[in-house]
């Protein structure tokens, strides 16, 4: 084998071609995956129900797309496993017993998922589900904003190659601790992608495209009118929608606005450039005919919209 790679080179050298080599015992190849994402707003427009329509909302969306990982934001303990047990009984993980995390982020001063029978609380949280059996978890507290304790949550996947993670947050919408918060995160897929690994993060992260906090996180290569002056390693998956160059499509149908003549967009999908061979991600407008409040009239199932991603990455 060395003396064929050294006729190999030798004969580069006299034809004047470059040899690329890979590191002794990798081998190159591609992986693709299916992501989706939804804050689902389970207290604040879900009342903690499980009946309600949301969790119905939630498995249809997720058996149309069939994606491979899941995020979850602002979802009830009942609600999580209430998923949990729809997914189990549709046969979408590999494992039935190892495929979900939920990280709780308990609120210093406000009842959330109230039970209605009993007048007990749980906080919401963050959750990942994932079709291939996690090898490991991480639970990271971020840096605190005086109100909850929000979570960076991830699952390391051993049988997918390239030393895959899935993650999902959410940031403060605290301008003051908002900064510390993203650096956290950004510094840890910083950290996990130069030891080598591929790490995909979904979440609401109270902060759009444009915002300079951001500009960190983006690659230089994301340089347009609504999103420039980027010194990041990482692409947002939805940076190349020709609806908004650079910014993407509004996650969100309230009052805030975005670019592009949209509503705001704080849902976001992220992957390292070095990873990355192609990418794609897309937003869906609110069900309105799917949920109801209290009184059983129909009400939109969220604040936020469904974002799902589609993305091939590197595998050494």
């Amino acid at each position: 084998m060395r003396r064929l790679r050294a006729l190999v080179l030798a004969l580069a050298a006299v034809l004047g071609l470059t040899v690329w080599a890979a590191p002794a015992g990798s081998a190159a190849g591609t992986a693709t995956y299916k992501v989706w994402h939804w804050n689902v707003a389970g207290d604040e427009s879900n009342y903690n129900s499980t009946t309600n329509g949301l969790v119905d909302a939630i498995l249809g969306s997720v058996s149309y797309r069939d994606p491979d990982f899941i995020s979850l934001n602002e979802v009830c303990p009942d609600q999580y496993r209430a998923v949990l047990k729809g997914l189990q009984d549709r046969g979408w993980p590999q494992s039935s017993t190892n495929f979900a995390r939920f990280e709780p982020m308990p609120d210093v001063d406000a009842d959330l998922c109230k039970d209605d029978a009993t007048g007990d609380s749980d906080p919401y949280g963050v959750a990942v589900f994932s079709r291939f059996a996690p090898s490991g978890t991480d639970r990271i507290t971020l840096p605190s904003d005086g109100d909850k304790a929000r979570k960076l949550l991830c699952v390391s996947i051993a049988s997918q190659p390239g030393g895959l993670r899935f993650c999902t947050t959410h940031i403060t919408f605290k301008a003051a601790a908002k900064p510390a918060q993203l650096d956290a995160v950004r510094t840890q897929l910083q950290q996990w992608t130069a030891a080598g690994g591929t790490v995909v993060t979904a979440g609401d992260f109270n902060t759009q495209p444009h915002d300079t906090l951001l500009d960190s996180w983006y690659t230089p290569a994301v340089a347009t009118a609504d999103n420039g002056a980027n010194t990041g390693q990482f692409h947002e998956l939805d940076d190349q929608d020709e609806l908004c160059p650079g910014w993407g499509e509004a996650t969100t149908e309230g009052s805030l606005m975005g670019r592009c003549d949209q509503r705001a967009k704080v849902d976001l999908v992220w992957a390292a450039a070095s990873r990355l061979v192609s990418y794609d991600e897309d937003a869906h407008p609110i069900a309105t005919d799917r949920c109801t409040n209290r009184s059983g009239l129909y009400i939109p199932c969220s604040n936020h919209r469904i974002v799902d991603a589609t993305l091939t990455v590197t595998t050494p």
